[in-house]
């Protein structure tokens, strides 16, 4: 009798901000600090900072640590140029921290600005490398205005009394197909309970669905923050201030 072993590696993500030759780098604040990175130099900005600009070319690499410390981000421009890299988290590795990357600056400033990016960007040239990955949401949206049958450039949806009457109302809708996965209605301004009811509903959502929603007559009464926090998640910003008409 004969025994064989196969052993099957096990491949672990190595996060950005972890690998190997990074170099801690905090640069302070001033707003007159031109940054070159460059000619092979890697480095990793565990901390807010303020800068005049970053240019990252001849195989500098710039990685955003992934902490639990918010990092802010100040430059009037960060240009990636030739074999140069910039990356905030992998598809394997996506960034879970907080980062803002802010662009300051006036557009009568008397500096020349770039011939192709302009004033106040983050421009990849040829043979730059940019990559951002953060977590994945669920995405939504508000209508600002109505919709009418039509009008889309693609898929259609027509809003109609057939979806209920008072309350918030929802579809999930495949982002392949377009197709219309489920409906629902919610009595927020009738009872306690339909707001409880839609902040379970919006948490079993699948990952990756669409979600649309629209408000039909009124739905803030008894609209509690359990459903608010839901939506929260989500990314949304105005149903805290959601109220009647």
């Amino acid at each position: 009798m004969c025994w064989f072993s196969i052993s099957v590696p096990f491949v672990c993500a190595v996060c950005p901000d972890q690998w190997p030759g990074l170099q801690p780098w905090t640069p302070g604040h001033n707003e007159e600090h031109r940054v070159t990175i460059g000619f092979g130099r890697r480095v990793l900005l565990t901390s807010s900072a303020t800068v005049h600009s970053i240019q990252i070319l001849n195989g500098g690499k710039l990685v955003i640590a992934d902490s639990g410390r918010a990092i802010l981000l100040r430059a009037k421009h960060i240009l990636i140029g030739n074999k140069g890299e910039l990356h905030i988290g992998s598809p394997d590795c996506p960034y879970r921290g907080n980062l803002t990357i802010s662009l300051f600056g006036r557009s009568d400033d008397r500096e020349v600005e770039h011939s192709y990016f302009g004033r106040k960007y983050v421009g990849v040239g040829t043979g730059g490398i940019l990559e951002i990955h953060g977590e994945k949401k669920l995405s939504w949206t508000f209508l600002n205005k109505s919709l009418h049958p039509g009008e889309g450039n693609e898929k259609s949806y027509q809003f109609e009394r057939s979806w209920g009457n008072r309350g918030i109302i929802i579809h999930v809708i495949s982002p392949q197909s377009g197709e219309v996965l489920q409906t629902d209605r919610f009595d927020t301004y009738r009872s306690k309970d339909e707001s409880r009811r839609l902040a379970q509903y919006v948490e079993e959502v699948e990952t990756g669905q669409i979600l649309a929603m629209v408000v039909n007559d009124e739905g803030s009464n008894n609209l509690e923050d359990q459903a608010k926090k839901a939506l929260s998640k989500l990314g949304s910003k105005h149903f805290h201030r959601l109220g009647f008409r």
